[in-house]
């Protein structure tokens, strides 16, 4: 087992499912007696060859195993588009402060606010949503030392490999989103995530990646000449490279043009309609895109209840609409779209409609959930 005091934390391990089992602790001094559950970690003596296996406690009724064949968060069955793909996933991994208020101003007293505490970032966010539907995938980010095992176990959980590096001067980046009747603020401090760099990605993962992607306003907010190293280690091996800006307040510290020069080589750009209009230039979406397939072949505008803009170079601008949804949390959804069009992608790159359609449907489902990420 890794120790933190390494500086990298990171297990190229079979993922582990959580079965439980009465009691909260089973140490197995027979390697051939098999337990009712899958354990959390698994630990060789290796002066005498024997295992020892641990579960965490678990109260109530356990939950219904897994059927033979799936992964954490969804059942996957029979060939499933972009099957046998890899992704990494680069980005921001934080601590997530969801507020909800009726208070409209500052200065008031909300006794009755909801103020829920969930793992979250636009790197962890996409990552978790591949890992939801069925594809191996692997996530590189940078965390505060005291919350590495937490964040590794939240994202292994949903079926994520997680590669986080550390050091024990930052803490995990941390987003506030405050949310009332009047729309949603959010404000951010990027610590560990703003110090990540292509020097924190593993050579070998990026070899056998078939997708890389490079999302998070902390991780691009670093400026022109890190994203641009990021893009090139990203290029080393034979993935397709897609980009999501993350934020208009990235582009604006960046520069538009600059931030446009870092993207040579990139295969597909995912900005929001703010972040395609302040890449683009101008107030005319349509042609924004158009200036921005001159930079990258294919842009894809996440564009909310109005579903998603796909721009390829030398063809004109079509629209793909919004899978209907029940909103409850419109976090994460943007990550969710692009976890969905990625994978389909993956497999059948022609069809770039098909992919955001299947993008769109994958967004609607994380509009039904708090916090960005799938249920584990």
């Amino acid at each position: 087992m890794a120790s933190p005091s390494s500086g990298r934390w990171s297990r190229d391990r079979p993922h582990t499912s959580r079965r439980y089992f009465s009691g909260t602790m089973v140490a197995v001094c027979d390697p051939s007696w098999k337990p009712p559950f899958s354990p959390i970690e698994t630990e060789k003596n290796s002066a005498t060859g024997t295992l020892f296996r641990m579960s965490m406690p678990y109260e109530g009724a356990p939950p219904p195993s897994r059927p033979e064949g799936t992964r954490a968060g969804r059942v996957v069955t029979g060939r499933r588009r972009g099957a046998g793909k890899r992704f990494l996933v680069v980005g921001d991994v934080l601590d997530g402060v969801l507020v909800h208020t009726t208070a409209h101003r500052i200065g008031v007293h909300d006794p009755a606010a909801e103020i829920r505490h969930r793992p979250t970032g636009a790197g962890g966010n996409t990552a978790t949503w591949l890992g939801w539907l069925g594809a191996e995938v692997d996530v590189v980010a940078r965390v505060g030392v005291d919350d590495v095992y937490r964040h590794e176990r939240a994202l292994e959980d949903a079926g994520v490999r997680a590669h986080l590096r550390y050091d024990a001067m930052t803490s995990t980046g941390v987003v506030v989103s405050v949310r009332n009747g009047h729309g949603r603020t959010a404000m951010s401090d990027p610590a560990a995530s703003g110090k990540i760099s292509a020097a924190d990605v593993p050579p070998s993962v990026v070899a056998r990646a078939d997708i890389v992607h490079l999302t998070g306003a902390a991780m691009l907010g670093g400026g022109a000449d890190r994203l641009a190293d990021l893009v090139a280690c990203a290029r080393t091996g034979p993935a397709r490279v897609a980009v999501d800006p993350s934020s208009v307040a990235v582009i604006e510290t960046i520069g538009a043009d600059r931030f446009l020069q870092a993207l040579r080589g990139v295969d597909v750009l995912f900005p929001d309609q703010h972040e395609a209009l302040a890449l683009g230039g101008g107030d005319d979406l349509d042609a924004a895109v158009r200036r921005l397939t001159e930079h990258v072949p294919l842009v894809v505008v996440t564009a909310g209840a109005d579903g998603a803009l796909i721009g390829r170079r030398g063809r004109s601008v079509h629209r793909v609409p919004a899978t209907p949804a029940t909103v409850v949390d419109t976090i994460g959804a943007g990550d969710a779209f692009v976890a969905g069009f990625v994978r389909a992608w993956a497999t059948d790159p022609v069809r770039v409609g098909a992919a955001a359609r299947e993008g769109t449907r994958v967004a609607a489902r994380a509009l039904g959930f708090v916090g960005g990420r799938p249920p584990v």
